[in-house]
Formats: structure tokens, C-alpha cells, sequence
């Protein structure tokens, strides 16, 4: 999964994609600490309700590769270019 998350999070970063993967291999520290969080939850609220940590951080990847890896753009619609008054 990491391939897929990686390429898609540098995807059109231009001149700050070091900055970018930077902080996605940072990211990895993640997979290191999630597990030690599932199993102080395990030994609270049991094994089966812990895995509800996982599967929270896989819906969360899943999002992000469906809409939050988008790059945002600013184009304004012709709606509210009528709205805008120009000064000059």
C-alpha cells in the first residue's frame, strides 16, 4: 500500500517534492506506533474491539487515494465572476 500512497502523495508537488516524500517517509514512524496504540487498546477493551483502530487508519488510506490525494485547484466559476467588482 505504501507504493500507491507514496506516488500519489508527490503527484504534481513540482519543486517541493523532496519536502514531500520527506514527510511521507516520515510518515512510517506511523506504522511503528500504531501497533504499540492497538495493543494497550487490546488489553482495555479486548482484541476484537481493538482492531477498530486498523481498520480506522484503512479507511482513512482509502480516502485518500480516492479524494484527498487530489491536487486542489483555484478556479473560479463564471457564477461568481459576476459577483466580483472590479476597481480601476
Amino acid at each position: 500500500m505504501f507504493p500507491s500512497i507514496f506516488t500519489l502523495g508527490i503527484a504534481k508537488l513540482g519543486p517541493l517534492t523532496g519536502d514531500g516524500s520527506g514527510l511521507l517517509v516520515m510518515a512510517i514512524v506511523g506504522g511503528a506506533i500504531i501497533p504499540l496504540v492497538q495493543g494497550a487498546l487490546a488489553d482495555r477493551v479486548g482484541i476484537h474491539h481493538a482492531f477498530i483502530l486498523p481498520a480506522v487508519c484503512y479507511l482513512y488510506i482509502a480516502y485518500y487515494a480516492f479524494k484527498g490525494s487530489r491536487p486542489v485547484t483555484s478556479e473560479v466559476s463564471p457564477r461568481a465572476m459576476t459577483s466580483i467588482r472590479w476597481r480601476g
